[in-house]
């Protein structure tokens, strides 16, 4: 009771400084824990800096959250960052289940399978704080959520929606539908969306059309009173979708996600629930120019069990998971259909995990959580000794690193404590130190390409260590809230991608990240909210003292919300800095950085009226001003044989309609 107690009291005194949520749109909301363990706060979505308008996926909404930006390379499937930290960092489920995509150049990351809004719940972890989602996570974990459903007396809900965006004629239409009862259900969802190119905002028009579709088939029956059976099956279709930012597009990707989850609640002794949960995901993917053509593929299974238990006054989570990815791409000449290169030659990377977290409260002001675990790593290349075009992958590897090895295994801990403390009512604080451990993912290890512009992997990279502190400050007046973190991150075996010698090339070296968190929101009156959030980075290569690349600048957003019963409007202001620190491709520490990226401020509108029917209609304005930017992490192509960023739409009119029935 002690501990409940104080998790109340520390969600209480920071309710209103999470960016998140939107339950009136298809019951979707989000949650964001960026301090506190206990915290998992739902706000409105209109509502401290989340994105209002309609999303292409979970990467163009999660970029609107504090701390979190993305690197852009088309019209969608938009690559999160993190607290500086990017694709294999971070670990995002869907569904309780890892999809790895089919493109070795991440034009299709796990979030441009994401219909956002057939999601119930959308939880962003920064940072290290939990050990139970799998190995690494060192930049934070985001989970894609769907609940057993809530369903009306009469048998059904039905949730339909669908908008639209001027700039690029973008549309996106959903319905989600639910029939059954507490004892079993059945759920369908569709999502369909289409776009064509958007202009900038210096009316230059930017490739990124693109045709989305996605499926879904739920069900859920309960084999008793404490045990549930949960089933899901879900395909997903991206055509012809631009990505100027690859200098390639990408004809099809194809997804296809199964889950099977169990569920039991013990009603007596130590132990509280059971959960077993096993997914596969299948992803075949083809990327395209004129010159040649890369079909892929990439399938991954794997499961979890974890057991709740209380003992010795500690509430427990222990288990296991498994997780086996394997992965082909070959690179074939158009002209002549020979096969080029080979960006996977047969990539399996295995990965076997326990581990135990416990949770005690040590007075009533105290509590104490943390956890370990250990993960065996098996990473391999069946078809590296393969010739493909004039020369073997093995043969590169060798060439470039110096290997002759290209199969692996790791042996890695990672754990961490946190420690919470009330100082009185209106002060929290907690800190958190943790170490965690991220293997080398299949590009790095093996990539292998040849030509014009090689780009080669290292097999024998060390796995990267990241060992984190991190303090936070709450504090409750009432209607003023607000939050301070701080946080630094020293990573032993940062996995560095660098350019030498015209050679895109992989190398371990030790860095430093570290940055300020800030967020404040007051009641102004009973109807009027002012919310405002800061987020500063630095992230240093300490082996070769140069900048890392893709490092997002200082970013300070600030919004003024009114709701008024069955009403709600809201400005956003966006004020992000100039990033000059930097570490360009043509410098010589060969970097990510296109270029040292101007500041610009953006200015958004929106509002919304919910009628008591389950209607809701709302409409906004992005970018009011029609401001020519671009995020600093977006990757750059060629316009006027000048290499320039994928720039941001420019100023775009939308509305959403809704209904709940």
């Amino acid at each position: 009771m002690k501990k409940k107690a104080l998790a109340l009291c520390v969600a209480a005194s920071v309710s209103q400084l999470a960016q998140a949520g939107h339950d009136s749109d298809q019951n979707m909301v989000i949650e964001i824990n960026q301090g506190l363990p206990s915290l998992e706060t739902t706000v409105s979505k209109s509502t401290s800096g989340v994105q209002a308008s309609p999303v292409s996926d979970g990467g163009e909404l999660l970029r609107s959250v504090s701390g979190v930006s993305a690197v852009r390379m088309g019209g969608r499937a938009l690559d999160p960052v993190i607290r500086g930290q990017k694709e294999t960092q971070l670990n995002i489920l869907l569904d309780g289940g890892y999809i790895h995509g089919g493109c070795p150049n991440r034009m299709d990351p796990p979030t441009a399978y994401t219909s956002v809004d057939s999601y119930d719940r959308v939880t962003v972890i920064k940072g290290n704080r939990t050990v139970i989602y799998g190995g690494g996570g060192s930049g934070g974990t985001v989970l894609f959520e769907r609940d057993w459903p809530v369903i009306d007396e009469k048998g059904y809900n039905a949730d339909i929606s669908g908008s639209y965006r001027g700039n690029g004629e973008q549309w996106e239409l959903g319905a989600d539908i639910k029939a059954g009862n507490d004892d079993g259900y059945i759920r369908f969802i569709a999502h369909e969306g289409e776009s064509e190119n958007y202009d900038d905002g210096a009316g230059n028009e930017v490739d990124s059309k693109y045709d989305s579709q996605s499926n879904a088939i739920l069900a859920g029956i309960r084999l008793g009173e404490n045990t549930m059976l949960q089933a899901s099956f879900e395909k997903a279709n991206e055509e012809d979708v631009l990505f100027p930012g690859a200098q390639m597009n990408s004809p099809y990707a194809d997804a296809e996600n199964s889950r099977l989850k169990l569920e039991h609640q013990f009603t007596q002794g130590a132990l509280r629930s059971l959960k077993v949960e096993a997914y596969k995901s299948d992803v075949i993917h083809l990327m395209d120019n004129s010159m040649m053509s890369s079909p892929s593929t990439s399938d991954t299974e794997g499961m979890r069990i974890v057991l709740d238990a209380n003992a010795a006054d500690i509430d427990w989570t222990l288990g296991a998971d498994m997780q086996n990815n394997d992965r082909t791409a070959i690179a074939y000449m158009n002209m002549n259909g020979m096969a080029a290169f080979s960006q996977w030659p047969g990539v399996s990377i295995d990965q076997t995990g326990i581990f135990v977290e416990g949770e005690k409260a040590l007075t009533r002001d105290d509590v104490l959580k943390a956890g370990m675990r250990y993960d065996r790593v098996e990473a391999s290349a069946s078809r590296a000794g393969e010739t493909f075009g004039m020369a073997t992958p093995a043969s590169q590897y060798t060439a470039v690193n110096g290997t002759t090895e290209t199969d692996s295994d790791e042996n890695n801990v990672g754990g961490f404590a946190s420690w919470t403390h009330r100082l009185n009512e209106q002060y929290t604080i907690e800190t958190t130190f943790s170490r965690s451990v991220r293997t080398a993912d299949a590009t790095e290890r093996y990539v292998a390409k040849t030509g014009a512009t090689p780009w080669i992997g290292n097999p024998q990279l060390a796995p990267e260590k990241h060992h984190q502190l991190e303090a936070v400050l709450a504090s409750d007046q009432g209607d003023l809230n607000w939050t301070l973190t701080g946080w630094y991150n020293r990573v032993d075996d940062y996995i560095l991608r660098f350019k030498s010698g015209g050679t895109e090339q992989y190398k371990n070296v030790d860095a430093t990240l570290y940055g300020l968190e800030a967020g404040l929101s007051y009641k102004l009156t009973e109807t009027l909210q002012f919310g405002s959030s800061l987020a500063w980075l630095e992230g240093e290569n300490t082996s070769d003292d140069t900048n890392l690349s893709r490092i997002s600048p200082l970013e300070l957003n600030t919004s003024l919300d009114y709701q008024k019963q069955q009403w709600k409007a809201g400005i956003e202001w966006k004020l992000v800095a100039q990033q000059n620190d930097v570490c360009l491709s043509s410098d010589a520490c060969g970097g990510q950085d296109v270029r040292k990226t101007p500041g610009y401020g953006l200015v958004n509108l929106h509002g919304e009226y919910a009628a008591s029917n389950g209607f809701v209609v709302a409409m906004g304005v992005d970018n009011l001003f029609d401001k020519d930017y671009t995020l600093h992490e977006s990757r750059d192509y060629v316009l006027d044989s000048a290499p320039i960023q994928v720039a941001e739409p420019g100023q775009n009119i939308w509305i959403k309609l809704s209904a709940h029935f």
